[in-house]
């Protein structure tokens, strides 16, 4: 495992509630790509993004899944180089955050817009091995 993605996958499964375990194979299975934030002046990542790619007829699409950091203001700026990234590395025609809502606020000012809304309501509550 890599010391600097996986400590940030405790986030995740904290607001996903996928195990932890879970989030790691999708990065070792390459169903998700990570992307970190590094801090070069700390010498530590500060935060990790996830990408899941889809194919929808010819294009590809970039979903993008995980956000969770530290210090988001230092580093939100940066979002334009991973666009970059993926319309002129990787060929998207499209990207799809899913995100909790205080992320839609910022990438609504990026230009993004909310074309669905994913709701949850729990049923049973979870048994942590009791």
């Amino acid at each position: 495992m890599s010391p600097h993605w996986y400590p940030f996958l405790q986030d995740i499964s904290k607001r996903s509630k996928e195990p932890v375990k879970n989030l790691a194979a999708q990065i070792l299975r390459k169903e998700v790509q990570p992307f970190l934030i590094w801090d070069e002046q700390a010498e530590r990542a500060v935060a990790l993004l996830g990408i899941r790619y889809l194919r929808c007829n010819d294009d590809l699409i970039a979903e993008w899944i995980w956000m969770t950091g530290k210090g988001m203001k230092q580093w939100t700026h940066l979002l334009a180089d991973l666009e970059t990234y993926l319309t002129e590395h990787i060929g998207c025609a499209e990207i799809r955050p899913v995100c909790r809502p205080g992320w839609s606020r910022l990438l609504k000012q990026r230009g993004y817009r909310i074309t669905h809304y994913t709701m949850e309501k729990r049923l049973k509550e979870p048994d942590h091995g009791q």
